[in-house]
């Protein structure tokens, strides 16, 4: 699911990564022990992720960023409250895998293409989108 920008776009494949990750976690009992510190990885990339966005937003205007952001904190106060709340590592792979692939789907396919989209028109560029979806 490309949003026509190839920084984003590669940062959302490292947050799929991750998510991933934390999928594998769950399929082998043996790695569970491996979720908090996937979880800690998948917070900084999404801190990155967001800064980065932010930056676009903030450099060319984005009249709908005050939602975006808003999303943002959403998701971003929803992971560390439950990285502060979740004792069990199989809780926590549950709770992850069941929340953040919908909503990385969903924000990355309005939101996200909507901000590249208007970043490019911005810097007179077209963006390039491909549907690849791998949730």
């Amino acid at each position: 699911m490309s949003v026509g920008d190839e920084a984003v776009d590669h940062q959302h494949r490292e947050i799929l990564s991750l998510i991933a990750q934390m999928t594998d976690c769950a399929k082998h009992p043996g790695r569970r022990e491996e979720a908090f510190p996937v979880l800690v990885s998948l917070l900084s990339c999404l801190d990155e992720h967001f800064a980065e966005e932010e930056r676009q937003m903030n450099e060319t205007g984005y009249p709908e960023a005050d939602e975006h952001r808003r999303d943002h904190d959403a998701m971003d106060r929803t992971l560390r409250t439950l990285r502060a709340s979740v004792r069990s590592p199989a809780e926590l792979i549950r709770s992850t895998i069941t929340i953040l692939p919908r909503w990385v789907a969903r924000h990355q396919a309005t939101l996200d293409r909507n901000l590249c989209r208007h970043a490019a028109l911005r810097m007179g560029t077209a963006p390039g989108f491909r549907v690849e979806n791998r949730l």
